[in-house]
């Protein structure tokens, strides 16, 4: 889309050239009514909505007083005409060189007054432009919006555009003419620098196209502007283990490692993978097998895994096992079009299995045990090397498997105050902290009569309620039941019925077997493991 809007307003100023009040307009500073010092301007943005922010300004965040001009209509009210402002960006020079997504302009405001004191029309326009400042430009991104009356401010404009690699992206700040209204616009500049020149377009003043500001005799008006974005590239998506095996990278077995890649560009793209450096702790023996791996082509937008391609990575571990949590590394090197991307373009990081002795890799829990071990949520059954996945898991522990799986391994729970629960003394127990903190999300009312139970083992009912509501909030109500799901969850009015029925809808459940929940039986810590991994998402190998 040609910038054909821009242009046709510059026409309709220059056939009204011949009014008198067109005519009477002029190239001036504004009153004299904005004093004091430059100064670092007062932010009316909000945070930046992107990691990259670019800049011709050397400093973009100070507006001088009294520096900018504008096509107006002179003193003693200086109500502006038709002004465009701009900055011609080479994203390249910023050291981009992929596509660009851009999320908000920033720019200085030296003077906003409305003549109602309601606020003024702004339009920040989005190009591409190959010759800037001639020719025209490709419009990608438009945003309207109201500025409020301001003076010596920074304003943040969201406005959402995707720039193609290798482009010039040209910003243009236009302020339709305010004489009708009595408004007053100056754009917030200072005479710090500039890596590249500012540009100003005024019809009614003589100006049709853009030019710098130097060439007005105003070589000092430097217009603080900063663009915000993200630079789109291929991203880590997800990371798989032994495709064909269990899941779980182990000692002794070749397995297939297969990363997933996101193409976040404005194209299609093909990549291929190479794997280097795996390592880990002292005593292993490590070997990549296969070094390659092969994408193929995503299209934008799209996920690639490299088994789409059959063809991904496969390394093998050998040696005693240290004990304890073991986690390895590699590195992963792209080749995007064939050329090389620079890194590497990410650092996986492999969980090695066999953490416990008494869940064996065969076992129908033990990749949740590995992931809940992994993610810090468990430490095991005290004993060394033992996880004990058969033990009931007690309502004590189930508070501190709750909030580190929701909240992390690194959580801490406020000091207890032993006044929740009468059996909760908060004396010394380690759990006591993890008890009331539940009680005090909502999570948990207790046992009755002013008690927690701690030491009562957790049923597979009162499971479905505590994942849900820490996962969704303590005021969640599950839908109505149907009594369709499980035997021995007839909804019936069953408290815990709804609850049941929603963890199955989720995935997060199958049951015990036969058609039935066993709503009734102790939860496992086993059984714990699954319930935890599947409600909070938890991964043993990922981004």
């Amino acid at each position: 889309m040609m910038k054909t809007p821009r242009l046709a307003l510059a026409i309709g100023v220059l056939a009204a050239a011949v009014s008198s009040l067109v005519s009477a307009q002029t190239l001036s500073l504004g009153p004299a009514g904005v004093n004091g010092p430059p100064h670092s301007a007062k932010s009316v943005a909000d945070p930046p909505c992107g990691p990259t922010s670019i800049s011709q300004s050397t400093d973009p965040s100070t507006v001088t007083p009294s520096n900018s001009i504008s096509c107006n209509s002179g003193p003693p009210n200086f109500f502006h005409a038709d002004n465009h402002y701009f900055r011609a960006m080479d994203l390249t020079s910023f050291g981009i060189t992929g596509d660009f997504e851009v999320c908000q302009v920033t720019i200085g405001v030296q003077e906003a007054t409305s003549g109602g004191g309601t606020g003024q029309p702004m339009t920040v326009n989005l190009y591409t432009w190959a010759t800037f400042p001639s020719g025209s430009g490709t419009l990608i991104g438009t945003a309207d919006v109201t500025v409020l009356d301001q003076q010596l401010t920074l304003l943040g404009v969201p406005v959402a555009a995707a720039v193609p690699a290798g482009s010039t992206l040209v910003v243009e700040i236009f302020t339709p003419s305010g004489i009708p209204d009595s408004n007053r616009f100056f754009i917030g500049s200072n005479t710090a620098g500039q890596s590249a020149p500012s540009y100003l377009e005024a019809a009614g003043c003589g100006i049709p196209t853009p030019v710098t500001f130097a060439s007005l005799d105003h070589p000092d008006v430097d217009i603080v502007m900063t663009v915000i974005g993200q630079t789109l590239g291929v991203t880590p998506a997800a990371l798989n283990v032994d495709l064909a095996g269990n899941g779980v990278l182990e000692l002794g077995e070749t397995v297939t490692i297969a990363p997933s890649w996101k193409n976040e560009t404005l194209s299609t793209v093909t990549v291929g993978g190479t794997a280097d450096n795996l390592t880990g702790p002292s005593g292993l023996t490590y070997s990549i097998a296969d070094i390659t791996a092969t994408y193929g082509s995503i299209a934008s937008g799209a996920t690639a895994n490299c088994a789409d391609s059959a063809d991904c990575y496969s390394m093998e571990v050998t040696g005693m096992r240290p004990n304890g949590h073991v986690d390895l590394t590699f590195d992963e090197f792209l080749l995007i079009l064939a050329r090389p991307t620079g890194g590497p373009n990410k650092t996986w990081t492999l969980h090695l299995g066999g953490s416990f002795a008494d869940v064996p890799s065969d076992d129908q829990f033990y990749k949740y045990v590995e992931t809940i071990f992994h993610n810090g949520v468990t430490g095991g059954c005290g004993l060394p090397g033992d996880y004990c996945p058969g033990d009931t898991t007690l309502r004590k522990q189930m508070a501190v498997f709750l909030l580190k799986s929701k909240l992390g391994a690194t959580y801490a729970p406020p000091a207890c105050t032993g006044t929740v629960f009468l059996d909760v003394p908060c004396t010394g127990g380690v759990f006591d902290p993890w008890i009331e903190d539940l009680a005090g999300r909502g999570i948990t009312g207790g046992c009755g009569n002013g008690d927690y139970c701690p030491e009562n083992p957790v049923t597979r009912a009162q499971m479905a309620v505590f994942l849900l509501k820490a996962d969704q909030g303590s005021a969640y109500t599950p839908p109505a039941c149907t009594g369709t799901v499980f035997l021995d969850v007839p909804c019936t009015g069953g408290v815990f019925d709804p609850w049941i029925e929603d963890i199955a809808n989720r995935g997060i459940t199958g049951g015990c077997g036969g058609g039935n929940y066993c709503p009734g039986n102790s939860t496992t810590r086993g059984q714990m493991a699954a319930f935890l991994t599947k409600t909070f998402g938890l991964v043993l190998y990922g981004p």
